[in-house]
């Protein structure tokens, strides 16, 4: 099967484009956003840890708000919700009450969000044809990754907040066109999830939540006072890293749909760790930091369709995707609330970036040996 073979899938395509445009463009900025009108690096850490703490709590009202309207409804009111966030982040001019309704809202959209939409994925996918689909997912978002910071940081930079996170919004509010037209799919109403899966999914994410918090929050927000805090600067080495890995995960797709997945898996870590480690030791200087997001941007395509293949056939396996991305969620949730924490907590402490940027590395090792375990534990190929 091709890359585009299911109709139904050519949908996500879609959706995870215009997405992808509200994650690179605006996502990416809010955090320097916040550290711009004057809220310390150490205070924006600890409010995204604070919110990903939250959505613990949030998540528990996925699994009753998509028994009642369906998950694809759900998704729905999630993107919604994703778009609102950016209106009143363009607000937003230091620490008061319009930062905290942000970050409510954030949380409790992204948690209802990230979980519907991984399910949705997981279901809508082909087992057969998972690396191919996830790989052109991940270079869709790649191609958005070089124009969307490109466009931010230049309506940042010649309009205004209102003007740049308006676009943001109105672009995630358009991704409900595809889903509105895509079929409604079937859950669980009742499941019970085995220990054993519960473990894997909690685990597995619980170390890409530890990776997440330093090697994306923590970098995004030294790149950019490494670059000056100039929003320009930061927009152009985000849409640089984004050229540079537009292509790296459509080779792997193929290798995992081979029935390589675990060798994926390998490629793909072994890749990041190396970015992660460039990260560390070139952040304080401004081309060495540069060159050292373009080098995650080039192992970032492998990784990420390597692993969120793996994850998508776990869940597909289990009695209920939906369940097990609840779990799994919030096992992510956990990890990068610590990574979040942790950086925060040495930031204020007087530490510069090194540390923080440290637990990437050590997260990548970790991630690698839960993921591993569960292609061991398989009695055969692992797709």
């Amino acid at each position: 099967m091709g890359y585009f073979s299911n109709r139904s899938f050519n949908l996500v395509y879609v959706h995870a484009g215009l997405q992808a445009f509200a994650s690179y463009g605006g996502e990416a900025f809010a955090f320097v956003y916040l550290l711009k009108e004057g809220i310390p690096a150490p205070l924006v850490l600890l409010a995204i840890g604070a919110m990903f703490g939250s959505r613990m709590i949030f998540r528990q009202l996925v699994l009753p708000l998509v028994r009642r309207v369906g998950l694809r409804r759900a998704l729905v009111v999630a993107i919604l919700a994703e778009a609102a966030t950016y209106p009143i982040l363009s607000q937003i001019t230091g620490t008061g009450w319009l930062l905290f309704a942000y970050l409510a809202l954030w949380a409790f959209s992204s948690s209802l969000y990230w979980t519907t939409y991984h399910s949705y994925v997981a279901l809508m996918g082909d087992t057969h044809a998972r690396g191919k689909q996830t790989s052109a997912i991940e270079l869709i978002g790649m191609g958005m990754g070089i124009l969307a910071p490109a466009v931010t940081g230049l309506l940042l930079t010649a309009f205004s907040p209102e003007v740049a996170f308006g676009t943001v919004a109105v672009a995630m509010a358009l991704s409900t066109v595809p889903v509105l037209l895509g079929p409604e799919l079937a859950v669980a109403d009742k499941a019970e999830m085995p220990r054993e899966a519960q473990v894997a999914a909690r685990t597995i994410l619980f170390a890409d939540g530890l990776r997440s918090g330093s090697f994306h929050f923590t970098w995004l927000i030294a790149l950019f006072l490494t670059l000056g805090s100039n929003y320009a600067a930061f927009g152009g080495a985000m849409a640089l890293s984004g050229l540079v890995g537009a292509v790296g995960g459509l080779f792997l797709g193929r290798a995992i749909d081979l029935g390589r997945g675990l060798g994926a898996a390998q490629i793909g870590f072994a890749a990041l760790g190396v970015a992660a480690l460039a990260r560390l030791f070139g952040w304080p200087v401004p081309v060495l930091a540069v060159a050292a997001n373009a080098a995650a941007a080039l192992a970032w395509p492998l990784y990420a369709t390597a692993f969120n293949a793996r994850v998508y056939n776990l869940a597909r396996q289990s009695p209920c995707p939906l369940r097990f991305h609840i779990v799994a969620e919030g096992g992510w949730d956990l990890g990068t609330c610590l990574s979040c924490l942790a950086g925060a907590a040495l930031l204020y402490l007087g530490f510069d970036f090194y540390l923080p940027l440290a637990i990437g590395v050590l997260a990548c090792g970790l991630g690698y040996l839960t993921i591993a375990r569960t292609f061991r534990a398989a009695p055969q190929p692992a797709q």
